[in-house]
């Protein structure tokens, strides 16, 4: 471990995206959702602004811009767009098997609920979830969904035996309870990942000056394990950022943990 880290030092532990990062808890000022910020022009493109902390004006940091990916806000309004797209496709399909009756055109939008774009991400990412609350909403649209791709065959069948009023009517019925009901999954699900996906901001000090990091969480405070430390050069050989000093690891999950130099970090 580096010479001058005491093992007994608490850290705090932030995640972003997938990785997980540690700055001592004695420069740590105060944790905070971000509120009023003032863009500034000419700054590098992973400062996002300033605040004022205090009296003091803080420059944010944005990790995930720092570190080459894209920010928590675009990743955010990036699936919010991707739900609204995959709820227009569940409105046009209703209005366009609704059409294709009236005017006694085939239908050729898929059918399949798994083979839809809504189906194909649904059916992927459900196995992934761990979160309970999450799973339970994301369980819910299985059954609307299912009904509504389904009821193009009802209407095939019904058009075959010249039942077309029956036609009509099964699609007044989806259009009037199961579309909804979509819609209304859609809107909470939107919510949930809006809900679950902000910002956090650790407002640092190193030598009488305040800055802030834009972070996905801060997970904990702990010490961590230092029997496996390896130095950025040992990681990345000439690839390194002045930033980070090296790699540890978090106590219980034994998981891999950068440690972060908030002089170089502030610079």
């Amino acid at each position: 471990m580096p010479p001058h880290i005491d093992p007994q030092s608490l850290w705090l532990i932030l995640r972003v995206q997938n990785g997980f990062f540690a700055v001592p808890c004695h420069h740590v000022q105060s944790i905070m959702v971000l509120t009023d910020i003032v863009s500034i022009p000419n700054l590098p493109d992973y400062v996002r602004g300033i605040i004022n902390h205090h009296g003091q004006v803080v420059h944010l940091i944005d990790m995930r811009i720092r570190l080459g990916i894209p920010s928590l806000n675009n990743e955010v309004s990036d699936f919010i767009e991707m739900m609204n797209a995959r709820e227009q496709d569940h409105i046009d399909w209703v209005n366009t098997l609704n059409n294709c009756i009236n005017e006694e055109k085939e239908f050729t939008l898929v059918t399949d609920p798994c083979r839809c774009k809504f189906g194909q991400w649904y059916y992927q990412f459900l196995p992934t979830v761990t979160d309970n609350e999450l799973k339970s909403l994301l369980e819910s649209f299985e059954k609307p969904h299912s009904d509504i791709h389904g009821s193009a065959l009802k209407v095939k069948q019904f058009l075959f035996e010249g039942k077309k009023s029956e036609a009509i009517n099964l699609i007044k019925e989806k259009r009037n309870y199961e579309l909804p009901k979509m819609m209304d999954l859609f809107t909470k699900l939107k919510e949930f990942h809006k809900k679950h996906h902000r910002e956090v901001t650790i407002i640092l000090e190193s030598a009488h000056r305040q800055f802030a990091l834009i972070v996905d969480e801060v997970t904990t405070i702990s010490c961590l394990l230092w029997d496996n430390w390896q130095s950025m050069d040992e990681v990345a050989g000439d690839v390194t950022a002045k930033y980070m000093s090296g790699i540890a690891e978090i106590p219980d999950s034994g998981l891999p943990v950068v440690v972060l130099d908030v002089t170089g970090l502030s610079t």
